[in-house]
């Protein structure tokens, strides 16, 4: 396979010139074929080069990268985001599991970030993680959407069938309202800096639960809660009356 050819959409100049030198330096692999200052030169530069990787800056005059994704679904492409801190934008990203790279760009990411571009290309998948995160950011989706990546694939998962989850290590174990449970290999952190904002609860060190499937909570045994499907859940003595005070406002314990 020869180098995978690649297009920089930001609109300062400078960041473009700057990502270009990088990818020269440290990134070999990467040939950049164009570079565009806004969403509107963007797609018409994707279509005119039909890239396998484009570099997208997120907030641009004249549509943001997400409009401009919206524009070429089904996206044929990998994109790697290139951004200025935004919580709101990221928080999309991430809940599909896409990469992205924060400006002034690390070294060390933006490497990590490309070879992982270059395998997605080389195994010819469909970009379905794009798909995805464009519904779920310009309200397409009536449930959004998160990705849970597996070792064997990625499984596109709505977020109210998530019932709870259990991390163990660098390892979380998503249980679904069907019965079903989902082994991924990202902390529990993750997913409670992901999900607290939409109804998610930290109620111990192992557990993240759904506040919309608690089903009651139990006094005895130091206090626990039953969940819709049937299991007990622990709560740490340091959580316990935040959980409480927060599971009465938002329900009827």
């Amino acid at each position: 396979m020869g180098k995978i050819k690649a297009i920089i959409i930001d609109d300062e100049e400078y960041n473009c010139r700057n990502l270009q030198e990088l990818l020269g330096k440290y990134c070999r692999e990467i040939e950049i074929v164009g570079s565009a200052n806004s969403a509107v030169e963007g797609k018409q530069l994707i279509q005119n080069k039909k890239p396998s990787l484009v570099f997208l800056d997120i907030q641009m005059p004249g549509g943001s990268g997400f409009d401009l994704l919206d524009q070429l679904k089904p996206v044929p492409f990998e994109v790697i985001f290139v951004t200025a801190y935004d919580q709101y934008a990221i928080r999309a990203i991430r809940l599909c599991a896409i990469d992205y790279l924060l400006k002034p760009i690390d070294i060390l990411d933006l490497q990590a970030a490309v070879t992982r571009a270059v395998e997605k290309i080389k195994g010819l998948e469909p970009n379905l993680a794009l798909a995805n995160m464009i519904d779920n950011t310009l309200g397409k989706n009536k449930d959004e959407k998160i990705a849970l990546p597996t070792a064997e694939r990625v499984l596109f998962i709505n977020i109210s069938e998530i019932v709870r989850c259990l991390g163990e290590n660098n390892y979380t174990t998503v249980f679904l309202k069907n019965g079903e449970s989902v082994l991924v290999s990202k902390t529990l952190k993750e997913y409670e800096e992901l999900l607290s904002s939409i109804g998610f609860l930290r109620v111990h060190q192992s557990h993240l639960i759904n506040q919309h499937y608690v089903r009651s909570y139990e006094k005895q045994d130091g206090g626990y809660l039953k969940m819709a499907d049937g299991s007990s859940i622990s709560i740490s003595r340091q959580r316990k009356q935040q959980v409480l005070n927060v599971l009465k406002t938002s329900t009827k314990l």
